[in-house]
């Protein structure tokens, strides 16, 4: 178990010490954290009157002002800045994950926390992360923060109130409904590094519907340019490079593979690599300065390295004042959004509502560079015996580049009202679909030779989900101090997963995926096979032998990757149309059985059409003990079924190996013929038992604290298994199980319920509000330590095995207990002058944390405490106008740069939490009316 740093404790303690020394005689202001804590809420509750400090488990409310505070275009960014316990990193070069960011929130997965928008369940991204635990939860970025006027966040589990899903917590955003005035906002920023901009565009309106109607209206369009934090390209050899090499200057001589194997002794691309030279082994020469002087060919002839023209033809990507073969960064990209929300009264008592949001957002990055020397590159012996050589096309290499579009759209509707009786009802349905849809260019289907394009469509996912509810709460008289209140419902939902098919030349496996596809050589093997033949041949044109074998070396044995290489498209054993429903009763009872004790019992039944039925309960309580100082605390159980797309997903993409070379890794179903090899024994539903205690007070006026400890059990918890090496053995089995490009998948990788887990923590929060002569003040402190571990693996091992096997091995089990930082921070401070000037601290505090390199766990990296600082200053012009200028990471505190796992040009790791931008300057402009 970690264990809290001295910095970190001392974040905690001091902070909540110092503010609750504050002395009560300061002067208070009448606005502020009472008024938010007085906010009433929507969730964690079905009582129309509950505030945040009434109810019995933890909750956060954030309103416009801190929503506006945080300067992004990506709403994960700004849940990231406000909630210690949300965490979500950056992914360049990481498949769909560049284009939909899956967070996390208090260490689990995004798939375990429910997303609602007004009280109404969110539908999920079309992205499985193909990584990690292999999360499928809701893509936040595609709701404009703009369009929001508060954001609950509950933090405990509520399976039992809201479904599956509900286990870290819930996030609930709540859609502005101003039936006038309004806002415009043009914001516009840079990075300091690189000098690379953003910009976002965005306006809000209010209108009248009918006498007592709305209709509230945002629209959004942010486009960023794509950044680049890695340095020249470069691979693990021998002996390394020295740190002159490594530098980002100096000459370097360059000497790379030949294709048939020569070895490097220096490998460098950048901007200061400008002359490249190849040199084949079987070719002696002199080198002067990257000159390649004089050449003697080798005795077979065949043209390779010796070509000038892949020494003079090198390919840069330029990005700002940078000109790098590969990008690492953010990837370049633009966004539409839309979110519109009505509603309006039919009579004093029945309510008409709806929303209908629209996203349409393209992202485009790099993937990683295929230098000379790859599988992707090798020379290919053509029909006509002709050498074919992918360097004519792509002379020092090729980096592909991967481009996604996600449009998400929902509709949600429904009517709702109050009988004389006091029974509120609420009868609604909803749908969603979110669609992302890929391109790749720049790369190859090497498979194909000469005649693969450049450019391919690898295929489209889709989630959709569609819903009805008829919720009810009533008041009941149960002889207590006050009433109770009774609230019960029903829900059906139908979920789809669908993968379509990508164009044929994505996937097709084409001539040269096996070798000698011509069959130039007749081999002693085959003569041994079959008695018709009486002799080894050789029959490429101009070589031709009756006698013997073609060249060791001749290109007719490469065999080359299928698929367009980087992220091969869905074939036809990959695509799905999965699809299952569901239904669930519930019924929830909250009553103060004294003034000072409320207690509130959940209880809900659901039944999923392929995971069969499930109970789900929960208690929770709270008492006061005075005015100022509660106690609460909850208990309880929840249920998830995997997703349809964790239940369907077949994808194979590209990885990285160690010494730089691209390996392909195929995630199949746990049903597939790949998975069944390595042992998948199917699916099921993962169960969890979780409790909270806490305690909130309220030790002077406009002054709140809270903290909370939480625990989360999850059994049977659904992760993506760790790789699995394929062997010649695995490749014919697979091969004869109909796996496409079986021969060329290195690694297989499958969802299983192989684990159990453990996760507790602690929540503060702390804010207070003072005013004095200089103005208003806010000061805030939240914080939030985690800690999870591994508390079951199963040992798979076969019969007389020596070793253990995992599905989740080593290396990934501690990663998963040690990658996230163990302590994060908020703290805040924000102080209104009087002159209409406005200044905001954040400074956001990052625990250690560590990573292993490999199984043995013998190298782990520490990654150290970092207190990233950003700031604001507002000027209210004149009563419709403001100016804002503002920084991000205003110290240029970065993690450090990865030890390993950071080859080829990347400097932090890509799983890194933490920002490594650097610096972020911003200026705003906004007009408000009212």
């Amino acid at each position: 178990m970690k264990k809290l740093s001295g910095p970190a404790l001392l974040a905690l303690t001091t902070g909540a010490f110092v503010l609750a020394a504050l002395p009560a005689g300061v002067a208070m202001a009448q606005s502020g954290a009472n008024d938010q804590l007085e906010e009433v809420v929507t969730i964690g509750t079905r009582r129309k009157d509950r505030t945040a400090l009434d109810t019995t488990v933890p909750m956060d409310v954030f309103n416009i002002e801190e929503l506006d505070s945080v300067a992004s275009d990506d709403l994960v960014d700004v849940m990231k800045a406000l909630v210690p316990s949300f965490n979500v990193g950056r992914e360049p070069i990481g498949d769909g994950a560049t284009f939909v960011r899956p967070p996390q929130l208090r260490g689990l997965d995004s798939d375990k926390t429910l997303v609602l928008v007004n009280g109404k369940r969110r539908h999920r991204a079309a992205l499985v992360r193909l990584g990690g635990f292999g999360s499928h939860g809701p893509d936040l970025s595609t709701i404009p923060s703009m369009a929001l006027r508060s954001v609950e966040v509950l933090r405990d589990g509520a399976s039992a109130l809201y479904g599956s899903d509900a286990i870290a917590g819930v996030l609930n955003f709540n859609l502005k409904n101003a039936s006038e005035g309004g806002q415009i906002r043009i914001q516009s920023g840079r990075y300091s590094e690189d000098n690379e901009a953003s910009q976002l565009f965005a306006g809000n309106v209010g209108l009248p519907l009918g006498e007592s109607g709305f209709l509230n209206i945002t629209m959004e369009y942010s486009e960023a340019e794509p950044t680049s934090r890695g340095r020249e390209y470069d691979i693990g050899i021998a002996g390394g490079l020295t740190p002159a090499q490594t530098a980002r200057s100096g000459p370097t001589l360059n000497v790379d593979h030949d294709m048939f194997g020569g070895t490097a002794t220096q490998t460098r691309y950048g901007p200061d690599a400008l002359t490249e030279v190849y040199v084949d082994p079987r070719v002696v020469g002199a080198v002067s300065n990257g000159t390649l002087l004089s050449v003697v060919a080798g005795a077979d002839g065949i043209p390779d390295d010796i070509d000038n023209r892949y020494a003079a033809n090198i390919q840069f990507a330029e990005v700002g004042d940078s000109a790098l073969t590969q990008i690492w960064g953010e990837p370049e990209r633009d966004a539409i959004r839309m979110f519109l929300n009505a509603g309006f009264d039919l009579t004093e008592t029945t309510q008409v509502y709806g929303w209908y949001n629209y996203s349409d957002s393209n992202a485009n990055g790099s993937f990683f560079h295929r230098r000379p020397g790859v599988s992707q590159l090798a020379l290919l012996r053509q029909q006509d015996g002709s050498i074919y050589n992918p360097r004519n096309r792509y002379p020092s290499g090729f980096t592909p580049r991967f481009a996604g579009n996600v449009i998400d759209q929902s509709l949600t509707g429904g009517i709702k009202g109050e009988l004389d009786n006091g029974l509120s009802w609420d009868i609604g349905g909803r749908w969603g679909e979110n669609k992302i849809s890929y391109n790749i260019y720049n790369t190859l289907n090497p498979s194909l030779g000469p005649d693969s394009p450049t450019d391919f469509r690898p295929g489209n996912l889709i989630t959709d989900e569609i819903a009805f509810n008829a919720d009810f709460s009533m008041p009941i008289e149960l002889g207590i101090a006050e009433e109770a209140n009774l609230a019960f419902g029903f829900e059906y939902r139908d979920e789809g997963y669908q993968i379509e098919q990508g164009g044929t030349a994505s996937f097709t496996a084409g001539p040269y995926a096996g070798q000698d596809p011509w069959n130039f050589e007749t081999s002693a093997a085959e003569v041994a096979a079959d008695p018709a033949l009486t002799s080894v041949a050789c029959r490429i044109p101009g070589q031709e032998s009756a006698t013997q074998l073609c060249i060791a070396g001749d290109p007719i044995n490469n065999a080359v990757p299928v698929g367009s290489n980087g992220f091969p498209g869905f074939g036809p054993s990959a695509v799905s149309d999965f699809s299952r429903d569901s239904w669930a009763v519930y019924v929830d009872l909250e009553a103060d059985l004294s003034e000072d004790l409320l207690v509130q019992a959940a209880a809900r039944y659901e039944d999923f059409s392929d995971f069969g039925d499930n109970f789900s309960g929960r208690v929770s309580a709270r008492y006061l003990i005075n005015d100022r100082f509660t106690l609460r605390g909850s208990f309880g159980t929840g249920f998830r079924a995997p997703t349809p797309g964790q239940l369907s997903t077949t994808n194979v993409s590209t990885r990285i190996a160690a010494d730089g070379s691209p390996v392909a890794e195929g995630i199949f179903p746990a049903s597939n013929p790949a998975s069944l090899f390595f042992g998948s024994t199917g699916l099921d539903a993962e169960t969890s038992t979780q409790f909270t205690f806490g305690v909130a007070t309220t030790p002077i006026e406009n002054m709140s604290v809270t903290l909370d400890y939480y625990f989360i059990a999850l059994d049977d918890r659904l992760i993506l298994s760790s790789d699995f090496a394929v062997d010649a053995a695995a490749v014919t089995a697979l091969t004869a199980a109909g796996v496409e490009g079986a021969n060329t998948i290195a690694q297989v990788s499958f969802f299983t319920n192989d684990i159990d887990t453990e996760t507790q923590g602690l929540d503060l929060v702390a804010t207070y509000n003072m005013e004095s002569g200089a103005g208003l003040t806010t000061l805030s402190i939240s914080g939030n330590w985690n800690d999870s571990e591994v508390v079951r693996r199963t040992d798979h091992r076969a019969a007389g095995g020596a070793s253990p096997v995992y599905y989740l091995n080593d290396e990934d089990k501690f990663d998963d207990e040690n990658g996230l930082p163990g302590f994060r921070s908020v703290l805040g401070l924000r102080h209104s002058f009087d002159n209409d000037v406005t200044l905001s601290l954040r400074g956001n505090w990052y625990g250690e944390y560590e990573n292993a390199n490999n199984s043995t766990l013998a190298q782990v990296q520490t990654f150290d405490n970092l207190l990233q600082v950003d700031f604001d200053v507002t000027w209210d012009i004149a009563e419709r106008y403001s100016l804002t200028f503002g920084g991000n990471n205003i110290f240029d505190s970065l993690p450090e740069e990865g030890q390993f796992e950071t080859c080829c040009g990347r400097v932090f790791r890509s799983d890194s939490v933490v920002d490594w931008q650097g610096p972020f300057y911003y200026l705003r402009a906004a007009v408000k009316w009212d």
